[in-house]
Order: C-alpha cells, then sequence, then structure tokens
C-alpha cells in the first residue's frame, strides 16, 4: 500500500513535506472528480483544504516547477488581471487513472486525514493552555502553525499518513527504515526524529521499537517498528479493539522470554556454572556479546512470530499444542543469520554437520518460544469466553519494558464478538477473569496506560531524574 505522492516519488526528490501533502491532496481530490482537468485557484484550493494560503501557493509553485502540476491563466471577463488556475498535469492524470484507488486496509482512516477537517490534537495527560496564550502569529509575524492552534499540522499529517499505508490490519509498521522514510516524507533526520516523537506523544504512535544492528541478525540493520493508533478519534469510528489482560500472580509473570535469555547469556559469560540454564548453549553461545538493545528486538520478533500463530492458529493453540507451520519456521530462519566458522582451513564433515545441527537448534528454540508465548496470550484471553477471536487478524501489543507478562495487550483488527474497542480484563483468581467496568480507553489512567502499551511515557528532559 501507499500513497499517491509516492507514485511520482522520483519527480518529488527535493520537494519539502508540506508540497508533498498539497500534491497527495491534489492527487486524492483528482481521483475522486474522475480527472476533471478543470484547475482552482489559490484560494478556493487552501479552503477546500483547509490549509493556509501561503502554504499552498509555495507549495504550488514548487509543484508547477517540478511539472506536476499546471498553471494556466483564464481569459478574464471584466477590467482587472486574468485569475491563475492550477490543476494537475496529464501525465498526472493519466497515472492517477490507470492506478486507481491506493490507500488499502486503512482507505476509511486515510481519507479522514486527507479531508482537510480540523484534527484537534492534545498530549494526553497534558493540562491545555487557555485560549489566550495560544499563539497567533509566529516572532516573524507569520500566522501560527496548526500545531500552534493544537490542530495536526499538514506535515505531521503527511507523517502518520505515509506509516498508516505501510501498516498492517493492526497498525503495526515494520520493514520501513529511517533512510527511506525521510526519502518518502522530505524530512531531514533531525526533523523526523522530532514528528516521530510528536506523533508518539499525541498517542498516534502507541508504541515503538527502536531498529538495531547485530550479528545476529539476517539484514545488516533491523529497522524500527511502530504500534499506531488506528482509534485515534478524527470523528471516525474504532477500526480495532486494543485488549488488556493483567495476570492474578504477577510475580510468575515477571519476565519475557528475552529476559530469561539475557539472564543466561551473563551467567554463561561470567563462567557462573553454577546458575541452571534454560537455553540450549548453542543459543547462548549465539546470543553471547550482545547489547541490550537486542533482546528488545529479539522480544519484539518473537511478539511478531507469535502475533502470525494467533491470528491463524487460534483454535487449534489448545494447552500443550505444538503446531507445525512451515511458512512460519521459514519466517524465523529468514530473520537471523547462521554463525560462520570462525577456524582457519577446511571444516571436517563432522565438524559442518556440528554447526548446522547447532544452527537448527538455534531456530528450533526460536520457534519453540514463539509457542509459549501464543499459549500465553491464547490462555488468558481465553478465559473471557464472551470474547470470539478465532480468525480474526491479531497482533500483540507491547508493554513497558519492565512488567515481563504481569500486563499483557492484544490488538484484534476488526472487533471481534463480544469486543468493544477498549477491553480491560483482570485475573480475579487462577483462571477465571473479569471484565473490568466499561469504559473508554481515554478514560484509563495514564500510568496504567503506559503500562499497558497504548501510550508512549513522555521523553525525559536532560538533567531531569
Amino acid at each position: 500500500m501507499k500513497l499517491f505522492y509516492q507514485l511520482f516519488i522520483a519527480s518529488l526528490q527535493g520537494a519539502d513535506p508540506e508540497t508533498r501533502w498539497v500534491f497527495e491532496l491534489l492527487a486524492a481530490d483528482g481521483l475522486r472528480t474522475a480527472g476533471d482537468a478543470q484547475g482552482c485557484r489559490v484560494e478556493a484550493l487552501a479552503v477546500r483544504f483547509r490549509l493556509p494560503q501561503p502554504l499552498v501557493s509555495d507549495a504550488l509553485g514548487e509543484l508547477v516547477q517540478l511539472g506536476l502540476v499546471v498553471r494556466e491563466r483564464s481569459l478574464s471577463e471584466g477590467k482587472g488581471r486574468p485569475a491563475i488556475t492550477y490543476a494537475l498535469s496529464p501525465r498526472v492524470v493519466q497515472t492517477l487513472t490507470v492506478s486507481g484507488p491506493v490507500y488499502g486496509v486503512h482507505a476509511e482512516l486515510l481519507d479522514g486525514l486527507l479531508s482537510g477537517a480540523p484534527i484537534a490534537t492534545q498530549v494526553p495527560g497534558l493540562q491545555p493552555r487557555p485560549a489566550k496564550q495560544r499563539l497567533a502569529a509566529t516572532k516573524t509575524g507569520r500566522p501560527a502553525p496548526p500545531g500552534a492552534s493544537q490542530r495536526l499540522s499538514a506535515c505531521n499529517r503527511l507523517l502518520f499518513a505515509t506509516l498508516l499505508a505501510r501498516a498492517d490490519h493492526c497498525g503495526v509498521v515494520s520493514g520501513l527504515g529511517g533512510p527511506e522514510l525521510r526519502q518518502l516524507t522530505g524530512f531531514d533526520a533531525a526533523s523526523l526524529k522530532h514528528r516521530l516523537r510528536r506523533l508518539m506523544d499525541l498517542g498516534l504512535i502507541r508504541r515503538y521499537v527502536p531498529g538495531v544492528s547485530s550479528s545476529i541478525f539476517a539484514r545488516a540493520r533491523v529497522s524500527s517498528t511502530y504500534f499506531l493508533n488506528l482509534n485515534p478519534g478524527f470523528g471516525l469510528s474504532s477500526h480495532c479493539s486494543v485488549m488488556v489482560h493483567l495476570a492474578w500472580d504477577g510475580e510468575a509473570k515477571r519476565f519475557t522470554h528475552a529476559d530469561i535469555l539475557s539472564f543466561d547469556v551473563a551467567a554463561y559469560e561470567r563462567g557462573d556454572r553454577g546458575s541452571a540454564l534454560v537455553a540450549p548453549l548453542s543459543v547462548i553461545r549465539f546470543l553471547a556479546g550482545q547489547r541490550p538493545r537486542v533482546y528488545l528486538v529479539l522480544q519484539s520478533l518473537l511478539y511478531r512470530y507469535a502475533s502470525f500463530l494467533l491470528s491463524q492458529r487460534w483454535s487449534a493453540l489448545v494447552p500443550g499444542a505444538y503446531l507445525w507451520d512451515d511458512k512460519l519456521y521459514a519466517m524465523i530462519r529468514r530473520d537471523f543469520r547462521q554463525p560462520v566458522a570462525k577456524v582457519t582451513g577446511e571444516d571436517t564433515p563432522a565438524e559442518t554437520e556440528r554447526r548446522e545441527g547447532e544452527w537448527v537448534e538455534i531456530i528450533e528454540h526460536f520457534y519453540r518460544l514463539t509457542h509459549e508465548i501464543a499459549h500465553e496470550f491464547r490462555s488468558r484471553f481465553g478465559q473471557a469466553t464472551f470474547l470470539s477471536l478465532d480468525g480474526r487478524q491479531m497482533s500483540v501489543l507491547p508493554v513497558a519494558d519492565d512488567l515481563g507478562y504481569k500486563v499483557i495487550t492484544l490488538v484484534a483488527g476488526s472487533h471481534p464478538e463480544g469486543a468493544k474497542a477498549f477491553v480491560w480484563l483482570e485475573e480475579e483468581r487462577p483462571g477465571v477473569v473479569r471484565l473490568r467496568p466499561e469504559m473508554a480507553e481515554s478514560e484509563v489512567n495514564l500510568i496504567n496506560r503506559y503500562d499497558f502499551g497504548l501510550l508512549t511515557p513522555p521523553k525525559r528532559k536532560t538533567g531531569k531524574p
């Protein structure tokens, strides 16, 4: 899935984000009007798109230079200068006609962003500034951007729309690296970082797992993963169900599988032979020397594999079931890099066989951990017999890093029968769950929302505890 402006990304290289957003609005509008070539004046487009007129004027000027928009002077019917109108170039109209709609599974959300409707934004937990303190103009005297009036700006709409176009049914964006995201949006590295943080603060990005480079992964660098909020408001109905489960015995759920792997590796590297290692030695040696950030990405990958099992095999995940899935096994094997021999000279057949056996053992261990996570989620959410999750697209939403599995959160890409936009389950005793009083997600205590993975905590300022 992609946005219309990405069909012309080669022509838009060097164009600023506002120009790309105006082009996206023009392209979407042009497709709705079946390629109507009649041009519009700047003033009319600014009103239609609900954007500042200087922004629209500057963007149109750049698009004319790039050959994506044509400028025409209409014949004057009276005194005064002829009106200047703008329309998509014939090449653009032809490409849009051939491409047709491109927005895919999140078309309604994208249409909401494109509608130009004012999207009010507020950082959760932050007291709004009194209206009299809001800036009407910048220090240079220009009209203040929408963000200064607590509106989602054109740049932030472009970034969120670009992420939405790459998100799966549950709002997960993976495989989109920083260089590609900068190329698509036109932001430089500093601006992109700032705007991603802004979307996190506004709750439009729920969670974020930073990418990392490591010798254990098949790719030189694993891209960051973004978990988008598919129920952002905007006057639209909810697009998914977010379900939270609190364990009865939290102490027994203190650590994730990646935590336990890191404990094993630390004990092995200390030479603590008295520790009872859980993972096979082949796995421990495979992970030896890795940074803490690698374990966060590893846990995120395990969640992704478990999400696949939960979505595809929910009913079959009965207690103790170990399901074989060739696609899942290939997915895991594809994500990791097989260690190479560190010795010089030719390997003996026995040594080659031993190394291949260890590699299989490593992949099968991750496959087994995937099942353990899937069973954890299946058994706990399965306690709510009123939820019908079979056949639903599901994704694990990472919770706070220090909670282990005390709290687990699951996103279903469409409303399961018996579920609303937000479901909060709590075990009263082992195996018995109760539904917390009905509430909207926005009514949940802010600290709980951070813990449950619904929001990313604000970034601490330098020097602050």
